[in-house]
């Protein structure tokens, strides 16, 4: 006998994303055919006509009405750094190019914030940006020294996240000099006397600064994590990722907390961040699953975040760890960013004011590759072999050209394995080397929305005419990959949009131009962008068999908008809202916490029809 269902969604269009079942009417996507869901025990039950779908009403079933709103799979973010991205609530002030459009602002908020620094804290900034930002001056030591404080730390991140400045007094704490070594893979920038400027490149090189920070108390750190997971919830989000995940006791405590709560609103995949040249004893011991088993957790060394995990916390339902909270792969980076010159790419970067503000290197510049090409294969035979997925950063041409050999002498070029190895970016990637991913069984993520906001600086400053191929996706499309979109936050202007991103995707516009497409024939469809952030993001995370559509017997992770995204003008894609998020089949309660405008989401009485 069939079982009840707990919930059944009806009375609005269903997209369900499951390429069996797609929810659409024909090939050309234009609406959606499944008329009502029903979910039970936090699984999709069964889908199909209202008719046969209501059989399933029980006692307790609760249904809604959708009221003409549109219900989909909830969205899965590939590539983005989740656990960076609430940890930073807790420790920078953002001085951005979305709040902010002058320096003038941008020194206003320095300034504030360094009449509010405490004894013993430091000032700490994110988002330095002059692309967005034009008249920004350019950084060194000296110029924070001279124009912000010789006596409180200071330090500046770039809004890419590949390189930052810090003050005088911030390197003398991190007991940075002249005999301070280079990291692998990172740079302290410095003068002909070999004195540091204050400018550092690339995570390694920074971290010489992070490690030196005064950190937050767990209970700070811990409310700025269920924030930003409220946060991701309420822009439609059910999984994120987490691409630069740096273990320490506290935040493997933070995370297996969240993760058990009943109402935790998401689910979180972890890449852990690795360089090709570590030993193979290192990558033995790389993080693991185990990482979040509470048997481990609690005995772990004594940590002042420990008190976080109470034995009632470790009683609920272990197997919620395993689903929302796991080791999806290891992260790489072959190269750096565009907007700090030290992408690897094939033809020079521009020379001008605004490269040498970014503090590109000196001309001509063709970026740098972070990792020896020997290495790079020897740790992929070796992830390969272990059955672990790789995901490597890659901007310019050469960083894809280095990953792709190393991935066709690691696993060869017939992609036989499903590994499903991942480039992530690819900026300047060409067509040929997206042919040769699709026969490697490559799975790309590309950073597309880079236009919306750098569009016009790309062109006139750094690249040139060479913008307009930036991401060709319609030809990773022809190739035969499954590839999805991305935002990278928290290297990227404002908060997580996925209507945004997709906007991008679909018109290849900036912001502040709606009229001018670079690259038009790299657009895709409204179809595509929706896979891109649901049943293909579920394949690259190895988590297609339960996330991703609306299928039965598949997780019930949901997300309800205001409008179809089928049936709204690719430039106004921004304006749907989400009227509510479900993981698991249990409601975040966004309906209930936000005013939607023309939201009619309602439950009914039980046996409506």
């Amino acid at each position: 006998m069939t079982s009840k269902a707990d919930l059944i969604f009806y009375g609005g269009d269903i997209i369900t994303m499951d390429k069996d079942a797609t929810g659409v009417k024909d090939a050309s996507c234009s609406g959606p055919t499944v008329e009502a869901v029903a979910v039970a025990d936090g699984k999709i039950l069964q889908v199909g006509m209202r008719k046969d779908i209501f059989e399933l009403v029980g006692d307790e079933t609760q249904v809604f009405f959708l009221s003409g709103q549109t219900l989909m799979p909830g969205f899965i973010e590939p590539h983005q750094h989740a656990c960076i991205t609430a940890e930073n609530r807790s420790l920078y002030k953002d001085i951005g190019g979305v709040k902010h459009r002058s320096y003038a602002e941008v020194s206003n908020t320095i300034k504030k914030r360094l009449n509010e620094v405490k004894p013993d804290e430091w000032a700490l900034f994110v988002g330095w940006d002059p692309e967005l930002i034009p008249d920004l001056p350019e950084l060194s030591a000296t110029h924070l020294d001279e124009n912000y404080s010789s006596t409180v730390p200071i330090v500046i991140v770039g809004q890419n996240w590949h390189v930052c400045w810090a003050n005088t007094p911030a390197m003398n704490a991190a007991k940075i000099d002249t005999n301070t070594p280079n990291s692998v893979g990172g740079k302290i920038v410095r003068d002909e006397a070999s004195k540091a400027t204050g400018q550092f490149l690339e995570f390694p090189g920074m971290r010489l600064l992070f490690n030196a920070y005064p950190k937050p108390s767990p209970e700070h750190l811990l409310k700025s994590f269920k924030d930003q997971w409220r946060f991701y919830s309420s822009v439609g989000f059910t999984t994120m990722t987490e691409l630069a995940f740096m273990p320490n006791n506290l935040l493997r405590m933070i995370l297996v907390f969240l993760a058990c709560e009943s109402e935790c609103p998401i689910r979180l995949a972890l890449y852990t961040l690795e360089h090709a040249s570590i030993s193979h004893d290192l990558r033995s011991s790389l993080p693991s699953q185990d990482e979040f088993c509470p048997d481990r957790l609690n005995n772990l060394p004594s940590c002042h975040g420990k008190e976080l995990l109470t034995p009632s916390t470790l009683a609920r339902d272990k197997s919620w760890i395993k689903d929302r909270l796991w080791i999806a792969g290891i992260k790489m980076m072959a190269d750096g960013s565009p907007h700090c010159g030290s992408a690897a790419v094939m033809e020079p970067y521009l020379e001008n004011y605004l490269t040498k503000i970014l503090g590109f290197p000196k001309a001509p510049n063709y970026g740098k590759l972070n990792m020896e090409s020997d290495a790079l294969v020897d740790a992929m035979k070796f992830y390969d072999k272990q059955g672990i997925q790789v995901a490597i950063h890659s901007h310019g041409e050469r960083a894809s050209e280095q990953v792709l050999k190393a991935y066709e002498q690691a696993i060869g070029s017939d992609g036989k394995n499903d590994n499903r190895h991942r480039m992530e970016h690819c900026g300047l990637t060409t067509v040929e080397q997206l042919n040769r991913a699709a026969k490697s069984n490559i799975t790309i993520s590309f950073f597309i929305d880079h236009l919306r906001f750098y569009a016009e600086s790309y062109k006139t400053k750094i690249f040139g005419e060479r913008v307009n191929r930036w991401t060709p996706l319609s030809e990773a499309t022809k190739a035969g990959i499954k590839w999805t979109i991305h935002q990278d936050h928290p290297a990227f202007p404002g908060e997580a949009s996925p209507f945004s991103n997709m906007k991008t995707a679909i018109t290849r516009c900036s912001r502040d131009d709606p009229t001018t497409s670079y690259g038009p024939e790299y657009r895709v469809s409204i179809h595509e962008a929706l896979k891109a952030y649901t049943i293909n993001a579920a394949w690259q995370l190895h988590r297609d068999h339960d996330l991703g559509s609306i299928t039965p017997g598949k997780k019930a992770d949901l997300v309800v908008l205001s409008k179809n995204p089928y049936d709204v003008d690719p430039f106004d894609l921004e304006s749907i809202q989400v009227v509510e998020t479900y993981l698991d089949g249990r409601s975040n309660g966004l309906a209930f916490a936000k005013s939607v405008p023309g939201n009619n989401f309602s439950l009914l009485e039980r046996k409506t029809e």
